[in-house]
């Protein structure tokens, strides 16, 4: 590889590049994760995977719960949840009491019965999110745990099995979800995704009801963040 095929990569020209080369690239030039992702993406290539032992980025555990009383959750690209707020607690209940590979939202979608349940669009719900998880193939492929939750779900759910072999990909949309919930009743939040900048494996999921409303209320009743 010499400088001019580098100049010719951030120009954009057309020359065939593999991720392989990237990757050997990417560690004699001793690049860091910021410089690796914009490498990648000069290339075309999906970035690659950062792992998780790093844990999450400074402050996000903090804006979590200052999005009380509103659920909000932090997943990765395999939807596993690894951080939540009270308020989300409340939505969930024991389903985050889970071993940590049962806290994922596609496996409780498919595996857990009280979601099932609770969404009001069960069959929508499953047909936007299987699309979704395929999305997030071009990024975690060959990735050990995203293999092992598409294993385990095409191994114990027709359903996804049958919704992972239409190869549908769809892309997130903010949007209304209804739950049936215990505390709450029959409730409308609307949901949101954060991208987080700094770690882009990561997004913040957050459901939030109308300013004043009853479930409003009562969320903030079930968190202790008292009135608006």
């Amino acid at each position: 590889m010499s400088l001019t095929w580098y100049t010719w990569l951030e120009q954009g020209r057309d020359i065939n590049v593999s991720e392989q080369i990237l990757s050997a690239l990417a560690t004699v030039l001793r690049l860091d994760e910021v410089e690796r992702a914009h490498l990648y993406r000069l290339a075309e290539l999906p970035e690659p995977s950062r792992g998780q032992a790093a844990g999450l980025p400074d402050g996000l555990r903090e804006f979590l719960d200052r999005l009380d009383p509103s659920p909000a959750f932090v997943i990765d690209r395999c939807f596993d949840i690894l951080a939540w707020n009270r308020a989300h607690a409340v939505l969930l209940g024991p389903l985050l009491e889970r071993p940590a590979r049962e806290r994922n939202t596609v496996w409780q979608l498919f595996r857990a019965p009280e979601v099932r349940a609770a969404l009001a669009d069960w069959d929508a719900e499953a047909r936007w999110l299987v699309g979704l998880l395929r999305q997030q193939a071009a990024y975690e492929t060959g990735r050990a745990r995203f293999t092992e939750l598409v294993t385990e779900l095409l191994d114990s759910s027709a359903e996804f099995a049958r919704l992972w072999a239409a190869h549908d990909v769809t892309e997130f949309r903010s949007s209304v979800r209804r739950f049936r919930h215990q505390a709450l009743g029959d409730v409308e939040l609307t949901y949101v995704r954060l991208a987080v900048a700094e770690a882009p494996h990561l997004s913040v999921v957050c459901h939030f009801a109308a300013p004043g409303s009853p479930t409003d209320r009562r969320l903030r009743e079930l968190t202790g963040t008292g009135p608006g």
